[in-house]
């Protein structure tokens, strides 16, 4: 089996995501950003057995955590980078590691905002009507609001070695705490 033939099943959920991705772009050129990636990560997730368990608010709150860091990129780096990550995700790093490179190169302008501090002046510039339902909805069990004051008042983020880690098998939240720890970014 050929190395193209290894990477199709990878190749062909890229182009699932993107293909729903600018779908949603074209039918709702109001929205922003992270409602697009949010939206598409729905699109994928949000029927499964655990999304109807644990309920509609639960998956929207799953979804928005699981795409912000992409949303203050421009497309299609920020759908190419979900993208990505889900590759990781759903093949248990199998596949993940042709991307890696490709990953980490989405993602330095990422870890650059949240290193300088500036990751949240970005978020707010880059979606300005997702920002605004947000601080509507504080008093939501599952608070994106709370979740992102979190964020904001502690940046750094639980201590890892990548020694002990495939970083790919892990959240972007977990690769930027480690990344800054090991100075590479």
């Amino acid at each position: 089996m050929g190395e193209l033939d290894q990477k199709e099943p990878a190749e062909n959920l890229i182009k699932s995501l993107e293909q729903v991705y600018f779908d949603l772009r074209e039918k709702h050129p109001e929205r922003d950003e992270h409602w697009f990636l949010a939206n598409t990560w729905l699109k994928r997730y949000g029927a499964t057995e655990e999304a109807r368990e644990k309920g509609e608010e639960w998956a929207r709150f799953t979804a928005s955590r699981e795409t912000y860091q992409f949303s203050i990129l421009e497309p299609p780096a920020s759908i190419r980078g979900l993208a990505l990550l889900l590759v990781a995700k759903e093949s248990g790093g199998s596949l993940a590691k042709d991307y890696e490179s490709e990953l980490f190169q989405i993602l330095e302008p990422v870890l650059r905002s949240e290193r300088e501090g500036e990751f949240f002046d970005r978020y707010r510039e880059r979606n300005p009507l997702t920002w605004e339902e947000i601080q509507e909805d504080k008093d939501s069990t599952y608070s994106l609001y709370w979740y992102f004051r979190g964020r904001e008042l502690l940046p750094e983020l639980p201590e890892g070695g990548l020694d002990e880690l495939d970083v790919m098998e892990q959240d972007i939240q977990d690769m930027m705490g480690q990344l800054k720890e090991e100075g590479d970014w």
